[in-house]
């Protein structure tokens, strides 16, 4: 790892989820390259019943050398700065004016510096300035991941069911639940301005769950993925496709004969994911399937999983016992 954890940190995290899952994901929030690992939007509705929750997480993120900034706009953000102005709370805060964008940015890195060395998380305040203009401003260059906390947590669905993962839809989704429509469609037009950015939503009683588990514990509102489905390795970059195998499995490949043997290749157009398959008799062999740590949790693997069997009706595979997603192969499987 990128740093030393002490005892009691790693037992807080071990408490949290897997140490291969939170190890990876902090040294990953610790080398992102971005001026802010996090950019929080917490909503104010019954914010107080968890405020201090959300204290307390900042103060940990703190420790782990992790620097979120929280954006509090519109007329709740007095509000929210009272709610979150504890005592020996680890906060700088900040007055901005979003209007005017330029001069907004400078003060926000000025602060971001400040806060670093006062080893405080920086609040930026706008009451004058609605969410969108002032995100205009921020993203993507203080950071591509913005986390929306509020008390109902994660999106649901009609029923009231809350889903890990959303995918925008380009028309009004009736499977969502009403309330979270506009919240959605807030989303989808950031996704669609600023594309890669990692946008989730969550309870401030769950937050360190979703940003160091693989499951999470929000849900992430992200477009469809674009696979492509091609029937040769020419049409691909092999160097990038042996890249993304080696990486998903964590080791070389020893033999790379079943690149020529296969017939379907199915590739996220990052690269980040890939199913390939070979004909043995009148039966598919799903001969790899990968997806890269860093899109894990995202839902990659099933919209992969879609795509191959929109085509194919039946297909078999062969997994280790000590395979880490067998669960996952389980549910996909019709028998054995």
């Amino acid at each position: 790892m990128s740093m030393l954890l002490n005892k009691t940190i790693r037992l807080f995290l071990d408490s949290i989820g897997r140490r291969e899952e939170y190890e990876y994901y902090l040294d990953r929030f610790t080398s992102g390259g971005s001026r802010a690992f996090a950019l929080l939007v917490p909503e104010r509705d019954g914010f107080e019943e968890a405020a201090g929750v959300f204290v307390f997480d900042m103060q940990f993120l703190l420790k782990l050398g992790l620097d979120p900034v929280i954006l509090l706009c519109g007329t709740d953000a007095t509000a929210l700065r009272d709610l979150l102005e504890l005592e020996d709370h680890p906060f700088d805060w900040l007055p901005v004016q979003f209007n005017d964008p330029l001069q907004s940015w400078d003060a926000v890195l000025t602060g971001l510096e400040t806060a670093r060395r006062n080893g405080h998380a920086l609040v930026l305040m706008d009451a004058s300035c609605d969410l969108e203009a002032a995100l205009r401003v921020l993203l993507p260059a203080l950071s591509r991941r913005v986390h929306f906390i509020r008390l109902r947590g994660p999106l649901h669905d009609a029923d009231g069911k809350p889903l890990g993962i959303y995918q925008i839809q380009s028309t009004m989704d009736s499977s969502l639940a009403s309330e979270d429509q506009a919240l959605a469609g807030f989303a989808g037009t950031l996704l669609e301005t600023v594309p890669g950015l990692h946008i989730s939503v969550a309870s401030p009683l769950q937050l360190l769950k979703e940003l160091f588990t693989v499951k999470g514990a929000g849900c992430l509102i992200r477009r469809m993925a674009s696979i492509r489905h091609v029937r040769g390795l020419d049409e691909l970059d092999a160097r990038r496709l042996t890249d993304l195998l080696e990486a998903a499995f964590g080791k070389r490949l020893q033999q790379r004969g079943f690149l020529d043997s296969a017939i379907d290749f199915y590739v996220e157009e990052q690269y980040l994911g890939a199913a390939i398959l070979e004909p043995c008799g009148s039966v598919m062999y799903l001969s790899k399937f990968a997806v890269q740590a860093e899109a894990r949790g995202e839902g990659l693997a099933q919209e992969l999983w879609r795509a191959v069997c929109a085509d194919h009706q039946s297909l078999f595979w062969r997994s280790s016992l000590r395979n880490p997603v067998n669960q996952w192969y389980d549910r996909q499987a019709d028998g054995y």
